[in-house]
């Protein structure tokens, strides 16, 4: 069953690019009267800044005129097999999504505002229909059958789909890339299959996998998961399928995989240990011998905070192999302590390369930011 966040996913896609276009060719866009746009079953199209009909959707045009450069719509299309009866059907499987997509780039989230916006003009010209001569686009009763149509094997394309976008994106081989794995809680409403309440945000929610790159922001891809944390395994075992594929496209970047202490695992560790160019960043999990480890910079922050009643920050860093692993890690420990009392934060990973205040502050906090 497809979900909402998931063509919500495309259409933030294609907002990123539009926020990555220079500032001087938006000015110099600006400067213009009319601006040309994508022609429409050969019909040109204009942008202009005045007239005696004006929209506040105009600005969809732009988008559209991205997705014509990327193709991101058309590529999501193909994932997707249409099951149809062609004598049956006014809409194409890409003018649904063309529609969806675009309505919640405007805002319009929920599949109840189709049947408001079926006739609208620049949603048309989106989904490759002209505005007076085309029949309207999909209501709200067309738009949820399709959303519930779409099968599981269908989704992993998808996802597979937004990888190989990521890849596209790129005009040259980078050097290093940052997968920053985070699940977010997408709240649900109604009787949504595989919605469940989530205690920590006090709600029923989707929790979507989302793995951005680290360094540029872009979007790697997206999974639809039900409303529960993300197990490690199965995190590590998603980023095992990513990592293969941008090998094939990449086979000399360096991979760096980071995430919060439940995206950490044995298998993370070892994979990096036992493959080059792979690396980890991520949180860990306190327990009583990390305490230990720990106990002497935590003592001597007190003490220090006691004695002059200012913030005080410190940082240590040590070998440490649970009993369950077969590798060693490098531990960093953060502890401040303050008038709030005494915060303890340990992050693993497997860099010897830069120091301890370095890997924590510029390496894992800058995470999904």
């Amino acid at each position: 069953m497809i979900r909402y966040f998931i063509i919500l996913e495309v259409s933030k896609a294609l907002n990123h690019r539009l926020l990555i276009m220079s500032k001087d060719t938006l000015k110099e866009n600006a400067k213009q009267e009319t601006l040309e746009l994508f022609p429409v079953k050969g019909k040109a199209i204009e942008l202009q800044y005045s007239g005696e009909k004006v929209s506040t959707d105009g600005g969809l045009l732009i988008l559209k005129e991205i997705d014509n450069q990327i193709n991101i719509i058309k590529e999501f299309t193909n994932c997707i097999n249409d099951k149809r009866d062609s004598r049956y059907i006014d809409l194409s499987i890409q003018e649904i999504l063309s529609q969806r997509i675009f309505q919640i780039a405007a805002g319009y989230e929920d599949a109840l505002d189709c049947n408001t916006l079926k006739e609208d003009a620049i949603l048309k010209l989106c989904s490759n229909k002209l505005p007076e001569n085309d029949g309207n686009l999909g209501s709200q009763s067309t738009m949820s059958r399709f959303e519930n149509s779409v099968q599981r094997s269908e989704l992993y394309n998808i996802a597979k789909m937004f990888i190989t976008q990521f890849i596209k994106s790129y005009t040259e081989e980078p050097q290093v890339i940052i997968l920053d794995a985070d699940d977010t809680n997408h709240n649900a409403y109604g009787n949504q299959l595989q919605i469940e309440f989530n205690n920590y945000y006090g709600e029923y929610v989707f929790m979507p996998l989302h793995i951005y790159e680290g360094l540029s922001g872009k979007l790697i891809t997206t999974i639809l998961k039900p409303g529960r944390r993300s197990k490690s395994v199965n995190v590590f075992a998603i980023l095992k399928r990513i990592i293969e594929m941008l090998r094939k496209a990449w086979p000399n970047t360096k991979i760096i995989l980071r995430g919060d202490s439940h995206f950490h695992c044995p298998g993370l560790t070892s994979y990096s240990k036992k493959n080059d160019n792979i690396s980890f960043i991520t949180g860990l999990t306190g327990n009583n011998r990390l305490k230990e480890l720990s106990q002497i910079t935590v003592d001597s922050a007190e003490r220090e905070y006691n004695q002059y009643k200012k913030p005080v920050k410190r940082y240590h860093t040590f070998s440490y192999k649970a009993e369950s692993r077969e590798y060693e890690e490098r531990v960093v420990v953060k502890v401040e302590a303050n008038e709030k009392g005494t915060n303890v934060r340990y992050i693993a990973t497997d860099n010897l390369d830069y120091r301890t205040r370095s890997i924590y502050e510029m390496g894992y906090s800058q995470r999904c930011s």
